[in-house]
């Protein structure tokens, strides 16, 4: 595995208006990328995302947060946000990808009423030779999420997860017989429980002193680690959090825009849009008005 100091995280909240960040999900053929890196996949994280691999066939070595593993079909390789890793393929590797962003799972961890979901885990979970429900499931969540907006889209996705968390709940104890992994680096799990907390609580608009002082660290030290691991502040991040909320109500809803300045926690509707406007360059109805109907020919 590279050096620590060269490991690039991947996506960030608001870097992108494309699916997996204003869907707070992302599906594709595990094929696809693959193929584009002749099957090797370098080391990486993800910030604020949970990643599920689907291997319906083939075999590969797997590097995941300094321990490595082979890898072989049926199987579900569960990536937790930040772990770091890389895959070497074998050329008849089969199955999918799916990246779902932390408030999706924070969304099922309420609904089941878990205080941690084995689906956030970083794990390797072997499969029966045949399991159709995991299948079903997984593809079900594959075909909503290329169907285009028209109003039930964002729960159906939702349902799929949270049914996907179940499936994965219910798999057998024995399938995950050695398959947990080493604990992660102090520093990205403190950066794991900040974005949590931003997650949870972003329409309150705290200090990054409250955030920090939860964690046990200094604010200063939370923006150093917050840069280090993905060269955004701990400031931006939270701004990236509010921002995404506010582009996926402006897109997936027809609140006003006052209404959705005070369900985000501003107490001043002005006051929002300027800060729309700051990091987006435009007012928020111009971004309505903008984007629906370039994301909805996207999606087609």
């Amino acid at each position: 595995m590279e050096p620590t100091a060269s490991i690039p995280s991947v996506q960030r909240y608001g870097e992108t208006d494309d699916a997996e960040s204003l869907d707070y999900l992302h599906c594709e053929q595990l094929i696809t990328r693959s193929r584009q890196h002749q099957f090797r996949i370098r080391s990486h994280r993800h910030p604020g995302l949970t990643q599920i691999f689907y291997l319906r066939r083939g075999s590969g070595q797997a590097h995941i947060d300094e321990r490595q593993r082979q890898v072989q079909a049926p199987m579900l390789i569960l990536i937790s946000e930040m772990s770091v890793h890389d895959f070497l393929w074998s050329d008849d590797v089969e199955g999918l990808v799916i990246s779902i962003a932390s408030p999706r799972l924070e969304h099922t961890r309420f609904a089941l009423k878990r205080e941690t979901l084995r689906l956030a885990s970083t794990a390797l979970l072997p499969l029966a030779p045949r399991h159709p429900r995991i299948e079903q499931v997984l593809q079900q969540l594959m075909d909503e999420y290329q169907r285009p907006q028209d109003g039930c889209r964002d729960l159906a996705l939702q349902a799929a997860v949270d049914l996907l968390a179940i499936e994965v709940e219910r798999l057998e104890p024995e399938a995950a017989s050695g398959a947990e992994m080493p604990e992660r680096h102090r520093s990205s799990e403190l950066f794991r429980h900040y974005l949590q907390r931003v997650n949870s609580d972003y329409q309150q608009h705290r200090t990054l002193a409250s955030y920090a002082e939860e964690l046990g660290i200094t604010a200063p030290y939370l923006n150093q680690l917050c840069k280090q691991l993905t060269g955004r502040s701990a400031q931006q991040i939270l701004h990236e959090r509010l921002l995404l909320e506010a582009k996926r109500t402006l897109l997936y809803t027809a609140l006003r825009v006052n209404e959705i300045a005070y369900q985000l926690g501003f107490s001043d509707p002005a006051y929002f849009t300027r800060f729309f406007r700051r990091l987006t360059g435009m007012a928020p109805l111009t971004y309505r008005r903008a984007q629906r109907p370039s994301r909805e020919a996207r999606l087609q």
